[in-house]
């Protein structure tokens, strides 16, 4: 077999699951509003629930939710039948994934989450379907065709659902209190979480600050203990007015020790620093300062210093 045929059936493949996407964007209408908005008023679970890949499908956009927040969780259709029914609660709100509608599976758990008072969400491609008859809403995929070339296998179908999940979850997030920061909470040890960390997460409190009257002999003692290769400069009412490098000391140097015994801080301070706010993310401060040709930040609030970070510390933190 030729690449190029090889390269034409990939392609083919990919353009019929795109007309299966693009049809259900086009049959979005007020189910899908009506469930958006029944999620956003639930207090208790999302529970999720598919057999075979409609369970893959149920599976992840679960996780989906759970990492934006939502309390979900994915039951299994068989283990329910076997003692798991009862994680369905009053109050909860049942999401099925069912291409055909017609699992036996799900029979069970249709019928208890009915007897508890459930509200039932279905996604599934049969509106005539056991499923869709005892769903409170029913998000129908619309009509479409499997993507191999026998027709059969679940493709397009769970390419779909999948697109469904994804567009409940990220609507339902829109209406939401939940931010980067929150993402960041619940995701502490993955690669996201660390994209997300800000600089208040990093930052050191210890302040090399030095007020803008005094010598450069004293610029030169908080330099040297800080270790940042900077010091803050601030005002009477800890304000801040400047920033005094160690190449500013350099060049201070250059002029002779009669300057260097008659000015003070505030002459050889650069008076225009670069600050920003401590929820500015990590990745964000290391192109500022890579822009900036500087290797320390002044983290402000108010115009008052509340922390300090250095390029080295913003690198190795992400």
């Amino acid at each position: 077999m030729s690449k190029k045929k090889i390269f034409t059936i990939g392609k083919d493949i990919i353009e019929t699951e795109i007309k299966g996407l693009k049809a259900l964007k086009n049959s979005l209408g007020s189910d899908f509003s009506k469930a958006v908005q029944l999620i956003l008023e639930s207090k208790k679970n999302i529970i999720f629930t598919g057999l075979g890949k409609s369970g893959y499908i149920a599976r992840k956009v679960s996780s989906s939710f759970k990492s934006t927040g939502m309390s979900s969780l994915y039951l299994h259709p068989s283990e329910a039948s076997h003692g798991d029914l009862g994680i369905i609660d009053k109050g909860d709100i049942l999401i099925i994934i069912s291409n055909s509608g017609e699992t036996n599976e799900i029979l069970d758990i249709i019928n208890f989450a009915k007897l508890k008072g459930v509200n039932i969400i279905s996604i599934t491609s049969n509106s005539n379907s056991v499923l869709s008859k005892n769903s409170n809403i029913v998000l129908k995929l619309p009509k479409h065709t499997e993507a191999d070339k026998l027709k059969i296998i679940p493709t397009t179908s769970t390419t779909m659902a999948l697109a469904m999940g994804d567009a409940l979850c990220c609507a339902v997030l829109n209406y939401r209190n939940f931010d980067k920061s929150s993402f960041r909470k619940l995701h502490p040890g993955g690669k996201l979480g660390k994209n997300l960390k800000t600089l208040s997460d990093i930052m050191s409190k210890d302040l090399p600050i030095v007020h803008i009257n005094e010598k450069i002999s004293e610029a030169i003692l908080v330099m040297t203990e800080k270790k940042y290769g900077c010091v803050i400069v601030c005002n009477q009412k800890n304000v801040i007015s400047g920033i005094i490098t160690d190449g500013d000391l350099r060049r201070s140097f250059k002029k002779g020790l009669n300057f260097l015994n008659s000015c003070r801080i505030k002459d050889i301070m650069n008076s225009k620093p670069v600050t920003v706010k401590e929820n500015i993310l990590v990745s964000a401060a290391i192109n500022l300062m890579n822009k900036k040709s500087i290797t320390s930040l002044i983290v402000s609030d108010k115009l008052k210093p509340i922390g300090i970070v250095n390029l080295k510390e913003c690198t190795l933190s992400v």
